[in-house]
């Protein structure tokens, strides 16, 4: 009978030790993250913080939601990890996810999950939901209000679009410089034989109205320093200061030194012959002539 009795209380302590084991491993695996919202209500657009925390055998490895998680109807701004902490073989960790809401239900949930890393695989075990009510910020309904047929329109003053001025401006800018690294060269050129010519039919204009008014001993006296002035500037030869045989030893022409002899009898002797409008006339052909030959060679030296 003792025996009996015996065997019988080693039966009932196996099926308590079975019983107590199969307690802490449902304990275990019942243990689940704890996730709130840390206010009751939440406004559009507003950020709110969302507390998750789990407690775990300190060998565990543990895993939290990262910024890559699908957090709907929610969106992550930022998440804020706290240190593992362990009290009496038990170790918690836990995460503050501050988080943002745009949809308009009013009733708006949230569940997360932690992942267990064993050798084997990797557990997902999700907290319980919890619930933020949304605050509506209007609220009269959109139908009910009374809305203006006619308004007045206030002048707005003009202002100036200066980024738009400024880009127009360098566009024109890059242009020109871009026809000036093509056809530099040619502008130039141009515009020197221009400002050369230019100076040139000033030259006969003025000439002109000296031989077109009443030519006398003053007047032909005028056209012959203009004469002179402008082959100085021609040949960069002191003409003004030659005389009429220096002149025709520089430019031999027959023509040339009848007209000059016409010019000196009229200025300095007073006699004023019928063809002393010819005589201009050479004086002023033979301008030309050197006119041409001097632009000729300024064209081929540009």
């Amino acid at each position: 009978m003792p025996i009996r009795i015996i065997q019988i209380l080693r039966s009932v302590n196996s099926i308590l030790l079975i019983i107590s084991c199969l307690l802490v491993i449902g304990i275990s695996y019942a243990q689940k993250p704890i996730g709130r919202f840390q206010t009751d209500s939440i406004e559009l657009g507003r950020p709110i913080d969302y507390a998750l925390s789990y407690h775990h055998n300190p060998s565990a490895e543990v895993f939290f939601p990262d910024t890559t998680y699908n957090f709907y109807p929610f969106e992550i701004i930022r998440r804020n990890i706290f240190q593992t902490s362990t009290t009496n073989g038990v170790s918690t960790d836990s995460v503050i996810y501050t988080l943002v809401t745009f949809e308009i239900m009013k009733n708006q949930k949230l569940g997360l999950p932690i992942y267990l890393l064993s050798k084997r695989d990797c557990t997902t075990v999700y907290s319980l939901t919890d619930s933020v009510f949304l605050k509506e910020m209007i609220k009269t309904s959109v139908d009910s209000l009374q809305l203006k047929t006619d308004t007045k329109l206030l002048p707005l003053s003009q202002q100036v679009n200066y980024p738009k001025i400024l880009t127009f401006l360098l566009s024109i800018l890059g242009v020109v410089l871009i026809i000036y690294a093509i056809f530099g060269r040619f502008i130039r050129k141009q515009y020197t034989l221009f400002l050369f010519s230019r100076r040139h039919i000033d030259f006969q204009a003025n000439y002109k109205k000296f031989t077109r008014s009443t030519l006398d001993d003053v007047t032909i006296g005028k056209a012959l320093v203009l004469w002179k002035k402008h082959l100085e500037w021609l040949e960069k030869r002191p003409y003004s200061s030659y005389t009429t045989k220096e002149i025709i030893s520089r430019l031999p022409n027959e023509r040339l030194e009848e007209a000059l002899k016409e010019v000196d009898s009229a200025i300095y002797g007073g006699i004023l012959s019928t063809q002393m409008p010819a005589s201009m006339e050479v004086l002023l052909e033979k301008a030309t002539e050197l006119y041409k030959n001097r632009r000729e060679e300024l064209a081929d030296s540009l």
